[in-house]
Order: structure tokens, then C-alpha cells, then sequence
């Protein structure tokens, strides 16, 4: 492993350029390399010069676009690597997706010895110039990991004041005439046997709570609610939408980007959303774009993808929120005037809206706080919960998004344009979104 993971930074601290490792990062990356060891898979950090955290990988794999010359001059330019057999780039059970272009590459047997994927990385663009790209996708990147921990959400759920029966912000009133809108949710999946009224007719990958504790209420897992408390956002400023909760980050809140850009491929051809929330992204090797999901725009271009811009303080580009044809989401604190404490930020952030304060859906159980300066303590939830984290200022804008397109029709670029229009930009932070 990397060295030594240091603790002792505060969590409301901006963290500038790149991650500071603190107790908070410590306890969820260690959460993210249990699951994933579980299944077969190393997840490392790649560190910058100064010690701190640059972005998270996994171990011995470079991605690679399979178009023509590519593979080919990857393993010529690193003798040893190795295309590895395509049954062992996905889950157990998950099929390739047509048009899913991505490859994965061993270099664990390179003919000059074992490296880690930035140092095989350095050699290869040492080797080949083209390698290192000013713009767009380079020959080959690590196989980031995407993160729905830390990078979205900002702070573990909390019990709301007074047990509220409403969601924060309100639902809002059903159009007249409004056609069929689907929003697709790529996020943990969805709760049972939700009572609350703007949940009802939510579909989605069922996502189970348990086991019963002593008690006599269900345990709740560390990012378990997440995917049903965002579709109950998007829900309340699209009331007429259809929205389907994918179970693509049950593990651990992350997963690699190879995987979630396959997952994505098999969500949109399935369902066919016209609109797809993802409140999860990677920061990226050299800023580089994230090269699973520039497959994005030439697959989808019907679809628009709103993408969580995170929540490190950073005006670093997070993929894919970063990328232009992406809707990136920032937040705002709850006077909807400043920018919240935690949200990325940057020129290339679309718009800012609510991402602190809000209330909506949740499992009813018990969770054990994980991450300082909660932990160990327990909270007894009700089936609601106040959450913060450009995670739920996301599928806010998702929805008003999908609303526009269920009254007005057109497509995501009409959506898009919506949303921006009903903006007003204040100083020092852009584009803002009140409701």
C-alpha cells in the first residue's frame, strides 16, 4: 500500500487542489478497499508529490478505448501488458454491453518489472508522446474509482427536527399536460414499501435493510437510503416524472469506471431515460478526462446525464460532472445565496442549487455513525432523514429538468438550456438555481 494514511484535518476544511487525507477520506477509503477485496479487486491511491491524495484506482489495470490501434500500442509501447480475458472486466453476472468500448489491460507482468498503474503510466507516456493529451481522453488511464462516499455525500444523515412528514423542499404541483418523462437514477438502489406519497410508483433495483438488531429495528448500512432519499428529490420538483433507481454502487458507494459506464450503457438501453442523475464522479489522473464516459455523448445523444459536482471544496474538475456536455450541480447552503461549505466549484460547475438542509426519504432502522467525530454513536431513523451534498442538489436539478421536457418537450440540450435560463448568476459563485 501507499503510505501511511494520516488523520487530523478537519472535514469542513476546503481542501484546495487535491484531497486532503483526513480521518473522514481514512475511514471511507478503508470501507471501499474491505468490499471491493471482497470481490477480487485492489483499490490503491495515487499520491501527489506533497503527500496528499490525488485520485483512487484500481490496482495493476490501465483502461483503454478498444478503437483500432489502441490496445495494440499500448502493449507495444509496455512489453508484458496483457488484455485481460473480457468475462473478468465486469461483475459476476453483468454482460458485456454492445457499444461499450472499454478495455481493461494487466500490467502485472510488464517485461521491465512490476510497476504501480502511475508509475506504468509515466513510462508509457515517456514512451509515447501522444499519450499524454492536452485534450480530450488520453491512450490510456487508470480505472478510477468512482465515489458516492465523501465526494457525495457531504456528511452522514441526520435525524430531521421535529420528525417532519414532508420533504425539504415541498413537492412540487403536478403539470396539467405533461407527457411521459423517465429519470434514471444510477445511485444504490431503492428502499421497500415506502409509504411516502411523492415516492409512490418509484420503481427500481430493490434495496434491502437488515438484519434486525436486538432491538427489534433493521441496521442500517453505511450507504444504504442514498439512492431512494435522491429519487425522493428529484420526485419533488418532477411529480409527474417516472424515475427508476438503479443498484449500481451498493458496494461500498463506489465502484470502477469501467463497470459504472457498462451499468450505465445496459440503465439506457433497457429503459431508455431521457434524463440520467449520477451523484458520484472520480477526480482524474494529470485532470484528464474521464475516459469510460467520453464514450457518453457519441452512445446517448438524446440522453442528458446531471452529474453531482462534489463536495471537497475544490475547483479541481470532477468526472463527469466536469465534462461540457455534462449538467455539473453544485451546492448552495440553505439561504440558497452562498455556496455551500463543502461544494466543488469552477468554471466548469453549471449550476448551483439547495444542497444542505434538505429532508426526504429514508430507511427506518438504526446506523452506526462511521466517520469522526460521530462515530461510534447510533441514531434511531423513522423513515426520514436531513442530508447535505451536491448528491442530493443533483437530482433536484434532474428533476426540474425532467419537467421542463414532460411540458415543453425537445431534448437535452432544450433541458439543459432551461435550467440555465431560469438562473441567476450572483457574484463569486455563478450560476444559481432557487427554488
Amino acid at each position: 500500500m501507499s503510505p501511511t494514511m494520516r488523520a487530523g484535518r478537519s472535514a469542513r476544511k476546503p481542501y484546495g487542489d487535491v484531497l486532503a487525507m483526513d480521518a473522514v477520506f481514512e475511514a471511507q477509503f478503508r470501507a471501499i478497499q474491505r468490499r471491493m477485496a471482497a470481490r477480487g479487486v485492489t483499490a490503491e491511491v495515487a499520491w501527489t508529490p506533497d503527500g496528499q491524495v490525488d485520485y483512487v484506482y484500481e490496482a495493476d489495470r490501465l483502461l483503454v478505448i478498444d478503437e483500432g490501434r489502441n490496445v495494440g500500442r499500448v502493449r507495444e509501447l509496455l512489453p508484458g501488458a496483457e488484455v485481460v480475458p473480457e468475462e473478468r472486466q465486469r461483475p459476476e453476472g453483468e454482460e458485456r454491453q454492445p457499444g461499450n468500448t472499454t478495455m481493461l489491460v494487466s500490467i502485472e507482468n510488464l517485461d521491465d518489472g512490476r510497476r504501480t498503474v502511475p508509475e506504468a503510466l509515466d513510462l508509457l507516456e515517456e514512451r509515447d508522446g501522444s499519450a499524454r493529451a492536452a485534450d480530450g481522453p488520453p491512450l490510456a488511464s487508470p480505472n478510477h474509482v468512482l465515489h458516492i462516499t465523501r465526494l457525495c455525500p457531504a456528511v452522514e444523515p441526520e435525524v430531521p427536527g421535529g420528525m417532519p412528514a414532508q420533504p425539504w423542499p415541498p413537492q412540487r404541483a403536478p403539470a396539467e399536460k405533461a407527457r411521459r418523462i423517465l429519470i434514471g437514477i444510477v445511485d444504490t438502489g431503492i428502499l421497500e414499501d415506502l409509504p411516502h406519497p411523492w415516492l409512490a410508483g418509484v420503481r427500481g433495483d430493490v434495496e434491502r435493510i437488515g438484519p434486525i438488531l436486538p432491538s427489534g429495528l433493521a441496521h442500517i448500512e453505511q450507504f444504504q437510503g442514498h439512492g431512494t432519499f435522491a429519487a425522493g428529490v428529484a420526485r419533488c420538483t418532477a411529480p409527474d416524472a417516472e424515475v427508476y433507481v438503479a443498484d449500481h454502487f451498493a458496494e461500498s458507494g463506489a465502484e470502477r469506471e469501467n463497470v459504472i459506464i457498462n451499468k450505465i450503457i445496459r440503465l439506457i438501453r433497457d429503459l431508455r431515460p431521457q434524463v440520467v442523475n449520477l451523484s458520484a464522479g472520480t477526480y482524474t489522473r494529470n485532470r484528464w478526462d474521464s475516459l469510460g464516459f467520453s464514450l457518453f455523448p457519441d452512445l446517448f445523444p438524446d440522453v442528458l446525464l446531471v452529474a453531482a459536482a462534489g463536495n471537497d471544496g475544490t475547483c479541481r474538475p470532477f468526472y463527469p460532472a466536469a465534462f461540457p456536455w455534462a449538467l455539473a450541480v453544485g451546492a448552495l447552503g440553505p439561504d440558497q445565496v452562498h455556496r455551500a461549505w463543502f461544494s466543488n466549484h469552477g468554471p466548469w460547475v453549471d449550476v448551483y442549487t439547495l444542497g444542505e438542509g434538505l429532508v426526504n426519504a429514508y430507511a427506518t432502522g438504526t446506523y452506526t455513525y462511521r466517520e469522526p467525530p460521530r462515530r461510534p454513536a447510533r441514531q434511531n431513523f423513522a423513515g426520514m432523514a436531513r442530508w447535505d451534498g451536491t448528491s442530493f442538489s443533483a437530482p433536484l436539478v434532474a428533476g426540474i429538468a425532467a419537467a421542463h421536457l414532460a411540458t415543453h418537450g425537445g431534448g437535452p440540450e432544450d433541458a439543459r438550456r432551461a435550467v440555465l435560463d431560469a438562473t441567476r448568476h450572483e457574484r463569486g459563485i455563478g450560476a444559481v438555481l432557487r427554488l
